[in-house]
């Protein structure tokens, strides 16, 4: 989470609401920490699959999960691609209008994957899933028609779900644990 929380707080990258040339300049200007930021977003990926595949298994964890780590590599490879290239304005313009997409995407899948991790597992953990799920969906959906308003607060939900299961899991492995039996 350290991992995922880091790579997102590194940088923000630009819009398609910003014009070619400020998305190509700050592409330059930026180029070290973009490549920074997508290797670190690799690395924190991988840790987050081990963690999924340590879940409880369901019929919908595996292809969400999947779902999820296509997207989140597609958004990975766009900015590398944008900085190989050398992009012109309107080269740019367009990369980065797939990348918004491609999070719009990446919003959704986190949304199914947090709703089928968390099937079979206490109600109230449920909820929350489920709370999770709408705002990155609403993100989504959101986010191609201007609305941003959930644009910082959907990740992090998503962060202190993936920390309050993961401290369930191991209260619940602790139990288990220390049950006679």
């Amino acid at each position: 989470m350290v991992l995922l929380f880091g790579s997102a707080a590194l940088l923000s990258l630009p819009t398609a609401s910003m014009s070619g040339d400020r998305i190509v300049a700050f592409y330059k200007d930026h180029a070290s920490l973009i490549v920074i930021q997508q290797v670190v977003g690799v690395v924190a990926l991988g840790a987050f699959v081990a963690f999924a595949l340590s879940l409880p298994r369901n019929r919908w964890l595996l292809p969400t999960l999947w779902a999820f780590v296509l997207v989140e590599l597609i958004t990975n490879v766009i900015p590398l691609a944008i900085l190989a290239a050398g992009s012109s304005p309107d080269t740019a313009l367009t990369w980065t209008r797939v990348e918004d997409d491609a999070d719009a995407v990446f919003s959704i899948t986190i949304a199914a994957f947090v709703a089928a991790a968390s099937l079979g597992q206490p109600i109230w953990l449920r909820i929350g899933a489920y709370v999770v799920a709408a705002a990155n969906v609403l993100r989504g959906v959101g986010d191609p028609l201007g609305f941003t308003a959930l644009d910082a607060i959907a990740p992090l939900l998503f962060v202190v779900f993936v920390l309050v299961f993961s401290v369930t899991l191991l209260v619940d492995a602790k139990r288990a644990y220390q049950e006679p039996g």
